[in-house]
C-alpha cells in the first residue's frame, strides 16, 4: 500500500511541471524573430505539425541539442512541419538573440517574446523544452525533452530515444503520442509572473 501512494506522490510531482501541456490548446500569437520578420502561430494552420524549440543565450544544453534540433528539420524535410525557437528571457533582447544565432549559425527562426506573454502562456520553465503542436484544433501532442542524450553534466554518444521524432511519427500518422510528456534538462527561464519573482 505504501508503495502505490509513492507511486501517485510521484506522479504528481512529475506533472507538476507541465502546467501547459499534452491536450492543453495553444492560443494565436504572433512573435518577431532575430531578423525582424513577423510569425503568426494560425498561419501555420496549413502544415502537419508545429515544432517549437524553447531557446536561451548561453545555455550550454540548448548550444549541445541544436544539432540534433538541425538534424530532426532534416529528417522531416518534405512532410510539412514547422521548426521554430522561441526566446523568453529577458534579458535576451533581439540584437542578443540575432549574435547568438550568427554566432552558432542558428538559421531557425528565434521569435523574441519580450514580454514573455508565451512563456507565461505555455508555462516554461526550462530552455530545450520542445512542443509538438498539432494544427488541427492547436493540441500540444508532446512536451518535453528532444530525446534521452544530454542531461544535467551528462551526456550519451546517442539517443536511446527519440521522443520529439517519435511525436512527429504520430501525429502523421493521425495516432496517439504513447510518450507525451518528459522533463526537459534546460536552464532556467525566469518568468516573474510564473515564480513570484
Amino acid at each position: 500500500m505504501k508503495r502505490i501512494f509513492i507511486v501517485i506522490a510521484l506522479l504528481v510531482l512529475a506533472g507538476k511541471g507541465f502546467a501547459a501541456g499534452p491536450g492543453d490548446t495553444v492560443q494565436n500569437f504572433t512573435l518577431t524573430d532575430q531578423n525582424n520578420v513577423s510569425h503568426e502561430l494560425y498561419k501555420y494552420a496549413d502544415k502537419k505539425a508545429v515544432v517549437l524549440f524553447v531557446q536561451g543565450n548561453g545555455c550550454p544544453i540548448v548550444r549541445n541539442a541544436l544539432h540534433t534540433y538541425i538534424d530532426l528539420r532534416e529528417q522531416y524535410q518534405g512532410k510539412n512541419i514547422a521548426f521554430l525557437m522561441i526566446n523568453s528571457n529577458l534579458q535576451d533582447n533581439q540584437q542578443r538573440i540575432a549574435k547568438e544565432a550568427a554566432e552558432f549559425k542558428i538559421d531557425f527562426p528565434i521569435m523574441v517574446d519580450e514580454n514573455q506573454s508565451v512563456g507565461e502562456a505555455l508555462k516554461f520553465e526550462r530552455t530545450a523544452d520542445v512542443f509538438v503542436i498539432n494544427p488541427q484544433g492547436w493540441r500540444i501532442e508532446y512536451r518535453g525533452a528532444l530525446d534521452d542524450r544530454l542531461g544535467y553534466e551528462t551526456q550519451k554518444i546517442e539517443a536511446s530515444h527519440n521522443y520529439v521524432a517519435d511525436a512527429l511519427d504520430a501525429v502523421l500518422a493521425g495516432k496517439p503520442v504513447k510518450i507525451n510528456a518528459v522533463e526537459a534538462k534546460g536552464c532556467l527561464v525566469n518568468i516573474p509572473a510564473l515564480t513570484g519573482g
